[in-house]
C-alpha cells in the first residue's frame, strides 16, 4: 500500500535552525487549499494502490486552521482510496493547541460532521522542556504550553501522540538534557523523535556560530546526550525502532516506516517529493507563490542501480530491521570496489557497530550511535566504479 506526503510550509515564525522550506501564512490558507485540490485531482492516478497512510508536514499545518485541514481531507476522500487507511498524522505546535483555535470533541480535531477519515494522529514540536532554551531557538511556545496542549488532547480521546525532542544544543547541558527527557516522560506520549541538532548553512543559527556568538554543542556531549536518551526510554518501556525515533509497543510511525521501507508514496504540495517505488522520483517546486498559481515545475529524475543501492543503505540501516545481506551480492561493482566494500563492512562488524542476524545487517547498540559514519562507509559514491 502506499502513503501520501502533503507539504503545508506554513508557520507563524522562523525558528533559528530551521531550513526546511516554509515561510508565514498571510491569509493565504484557502488559496493553498484550492491549489492542492488542483494537484490532487491532476495527479490522483500516481499511485496504484490504496492509500495506507496520510502525512500533514512543513511547517506547521496547524496553522492552517481547521476548516483547511477539513476541505483537505475531504479532497482526499474523492480523489483517493482511503479505504484501507490507517494512520492520518498532523504536525502541531504545542501554542496551536492552548489558545482555543482548534476546538475538539469526541475524539477529534474537526468541527461539524464527522469525515470517514480525519486525523488520527499528532506529532507535536516540543524540542525541549527547558524554557531558556526553547527561547534560544525562537520557538514560541514554551514548556507550560507543552503541559496544556497534551492535556487537552487526551482529554478529547486523541490518544496517539508523537513529541520530538532535540538535542546538542548550544548552552544545553547533560542536566538540562536529562530535565527534559524526565519532563517528556511524564506526560507518557505514545511515540518521541528525538533529533541532534544540525548546524545548516543559510540558517540563522548558523550565522550566529559562525560569528562565534554560539558555541556549537561538542560530539562527546552530544554522544553522551545520545546515551543517556536511550537508556531512560528503553526503561520507560519505549522501543528504538529507527536512529531517532522510539515508541510504546504498537505506536510506531507507519508513515515514516514507509519512506524507511521504499514503499510508494506521492507528495502533494510546494516543495514534496515523490516516490513510485521503482525507479522513478520527482518533486515540486519549493516556491509557494508559483504553487499557488498552479505552476509546480515538478523536476523529475530516474534512480539508477547504484542509486537505489545507496537508499537501500541509506534508510534500511537507520532502522533496527536493517537490511537484507542479499543486497551485497546483488550489487554489481567492480572488483576494486568490491574488495573496498567487502573491506569496509568486516571491519565495521570488527568494531561492533554492525551485525548480522538470520541474514539480516543492522546497527548494533553502539553503531546506533555512529549511524550517519557506518552508513556512509557501506555507501558507493564512484560512479565510476560501478556497473550497469
Amino acid at each position: 500500500m502506499s502513503g501520501i506526503y502533503i507539504h503545508i510550509p506554513f508557520c507563524a515564525s522562523r525558528c533559528i535552525y530551521c531550513d526546511f522550506y516554509s515561510t508565514t501564512l498571510r491569509n493565504k490558507g484557502p488559496q493553498f487549499v484550492e491549489a492542492l485540490v488542483h494537484e490532487m485531482e491532476e495527479r490522483k492516478d500516481f499511485l496504484h494502490e490504496p492509500i495506507r497512510t496520510i502525512y500533514l508536514g512543513g511547517g506547521t499545518p496547524s496553522q492552517l486552521g481547521p476548516e483547511c485541514i477539513r476541505a483537505i481531507l475531504e479532497a482526499l476522500e474523492k480523489s483517493f482510496d482511503l479505504s484501507k487507511c490507517e494512520e492520518i498524522t498532523m504536525e502541531a505546535n504545542p501554542e496551536d493547541f492552548v489558545d482555543g483555535s482548534w476546538p475538539f470533541f469526541e475524539g477529534r480535531l474537526l468541527p461539524g460532521n464527522p469525515l470517514s477519515h480525519t486525523i488520527n494522529r499528532i506529532s507535536m514540536g516540543v524540542q525541549s522542556m527547558v524554557d531558556s532554551e526553547l527561547k534560544l531557538l525562537r520557538r514560541r511556545h514554551d514548556s507550560a504550553h507543552v503541559l496544556t496542549a497534551v492535556r487537552r488532547l487526551r482529554e478529547a480521546n486523541i490518544n496517539n501522540i508523537s513529541l520530538d525532542l532535540m538535542y546538542g544544543l548550544p548552552n544545553q547541558t547533560l542536566a538540562s538534557w536529562k530535565y527534559s527527557i524526565d519532563e517528556l516522560l511524564k506526560l507518557q506520549p505514545h511515540h518521541i523523535s528525538a533529533y541532534n541538532l544540525s548546524i545548516e548553512e543559510g540558517t540563522p543559527l548558523y550565522t550566529h556560530v559562525q560569528k562565534g556568538e554560539l558555541n556549537p554543542c561538542d560530539d562527546e556531549t552530544c554522544l553522551a546526550m545520545a546515551a543517556l536518551l536511550r537508556k531512560k526510554l528503553k526503561t520507560a518501556g519505549y522501543e528504538q525502532y529507527e536512529i531517532s525515533n522510539y515508541a510504546l509497543p504498537g505506536y510506531h510511525s507507519r508513515h515514516n516506516s514507509s519512506y524507511w521501507e521504499q514503499t510508494p508514496y506521492l507528495g502533494l504540495g510546494p516543495g514534496a517529493h515523490s516516490y513510485d517505488g521503482c525507479k522513478l522520483r520527482c518533486w515540486n517546486v519549493a516556491d509557494v507563490q508559483s504553487y499557488l498559481k498552479g505552476i509546480r515545475n515538478e523536476e523529475s529524475e530516474t534512480l539508477s542501480d547504484l542509486d537505489l543501492y545507496n537508499e537501500r543503505v541509506m534508510l534500511g540501516l537507520r532502522t533496527v530491521r536493517g537490511i537484507n545481506m542479499r543486497i551485497f551480492d546483488d550489487v554489481k561493482v567492480d572488483t576494486v570496489s568490491q574488495k573496498a566494500l567487502n573491506t569496509s563492512l568486516c571491519t565495521l562488524i570488527d568494531r561492533g557497530l554492525l551485525q548480522i542476524k538470520e541474514n539480516r545487517l543492522s546497527l548494533t547498540e553502539a553503531g546506533l550511535a555512529l549511524g550517519d559514519e557506518v552508513i556512509r562507509d557501506l555507501m558507493i559514491l564512484d560512479v565510476n566504479g560501478f556497473s550497469e
